[in-house]
């Protein structure tokens, strides 16, 4: 039955098959992540045309554009000059310039929430469910960009909770271009399949992605064309460690190795990317969060003389109009030292459709599952989503999601959950 639903998801991307693996405003726009960010990989600090042209003019509802910001109006017929001319402009209004100088820029992401959970049951038969209501700071980034010279900028990344970033690019032309070469090193989050901004997704923070799971190593971008390659290597730590002390054989270079190839492709009325994800992590001490669950607790210990992971994603994107699809896979597989744990495998995917009625505002529906251990029958977690974002002014977000989840192993079984929360970025 789990062969059967693998081959059923890997059915579902493969339909879609013109896509690409970066969130929708990026797949909207048939763009990668580095339209808009500094990073190729996408997240954190924004570069110039994100921060003064997408986030002020093409993302906010206050921001859209008429025919006349793309004409100047033509002189009268006697000579004198066109209304446009004859006026004098309109004050602008205040806005937050996130340009100190010339060569450094500040940046940040704040997120204000209100979040409550309503579990279907108690923990146990005679308990009431624990309900959780309260408000709670998700995210208080704050981001420095600075431009040493036209082929290098470093970027630093601190945030009120672990998982910063601090890394330096060296680039081989001053600015982007279809065919380049980009070289990252520092701490950073691996480039694996769609970097969303939702961290606790089943294919993200299930899988060893979440907001704290940043490593340290090296990591080349090439461009060719429509063609993305992004290869890594990397300590392959888990969670908010920075010094690779892992596994029980440390007398081999133990190091993991992520690589990302994504395809783009526009026909003027459609636009997607098609991409694949690989990651191979030699000899750590921990199992994968998808699979942890799944190691029997008398071998717990066992784990720590080493797993030999290996991650494999396909990722999907297209685009008609006001609508846009994502589609995330991700196979896992550990295969542990100790002759007392089996080798264990499971999957998880992601989808999200998304409607823009109108500038400013999105509907997304999304749809999320996981299979921790493709070996037991009845242990799936899935989860539905309804979403509504509304920018109404620039660098400013509104968003309510409401959520349903249903689980087979769950004491609680399934959970309704709702979070309103506030973004201001920059």
């Amino acid at each position: 039955m789990r062969a059967t639903l693998l081959f059923a998801a890997l059915a579902v991307a493969a339909a879609w098959s013109p896509a690409h693996a970066i969130p929708r405003f990026a797949a909207r726009n048939g763009n990668e992540c580095i339209q808009c960010h500094v990073s190729p990989s996408g997240g954190g600090v924004r570069n110039a045309y994100g921060r003064n042209v997408f986030e002020r003019t093409w993302l906010p509802r206050t921001g859209r554009l008429t025919a006349d910001d793309y004409v100047v109006k033509p002189a009268d017929a006697d000579g004198a000059d066109g209304d446009d001319a004859a006026a004098p402009p309109p004050p602008e209004p205040v806005v937050f310039d996130p340009e100190i100088n010339q060569w450094m820029v500040l940046g940040g992401d704040l997120r204000a929430a209100f979040i409550y959970i309503r579990p279907d049951r108690g923990r146990t038969p005679d308990a009431d469910p624990d309900v959780v209501s309260s408000f709670f700071l998700m995210q208080a980034d704050l981001y420095h960009a600075m431009t040493l010279n036209e082929h290098v900028t470093t970027v630093l990344d601190v945030g009120a909770y672990s998982g910063f970033e601090a890394w330096a690019l060296f680039h081989r032309k001053p600015e982007p271009a279809r065919y380049d070469v980009l070289v990252k090193v520092g701490r950073f989050m691996p480039a694996f399949g769609i970097r969303e901004v939702e961290h606790q997704l089943f294919t993200r923070e299930g899988v060893g992605l979440g907001q704290t799971d940043r490593d340290t190593g090296i990591e080349v971008t090439g461009y060719a064309g429509p063609m993305t390659a992004m290869v890594s290597l990397l300590n392959g730590t888990l969670g908010d460690t920075g010094f690779d002390s892992h596994g029980s054989e440390r007398t081999r270079f133990e190091k993991a190795v992520v690589g990302r190839l994504s395809a783009r492709g526009d026909a003027g009325w459609a636009r997607g990317q098609l991409g694949l994800s690989a990651y191979w992590n030699d000899n750590g001490n921990q199992a994968n969060p998808l699979l942890a669950g799944s190691v029997d607790p008398a071998d717990a210990a066992e784990v720590g003389a080493g797993v030999d992971e290996l991650r494999l994603g396909g990722f999907v994107t297209a685009n008609l109009g006001r609508f846009t699809y994502l589609a995330d896979l991700v196979w896992v597989r550990d295969r542990f030292a100790s002759d007392r744990l089996p080798s264990l495998s499971g999957y998880t995917s992601y989808q999200e459709l998304s409607f823009l009625p109108t500038q400013g505002l999105d509907v997304i529906g999304t749809f999320e599952f996981a299979d921790p251990d493709l070996d037991l029958v009845d242990n799936t977690t899935m989860r539905a989503g309804l979403v509504v974002e509304f920018f109404p002014w620039p660098f400013t977000e509104l968003r309510a999601m409401v959520r349903r989840t249903w689980s087979d192993t769950a004491a609680t079984g399934g959970a309704w959950d709702a979070v309103f929360f506030t973004h201001l970025f920059m």
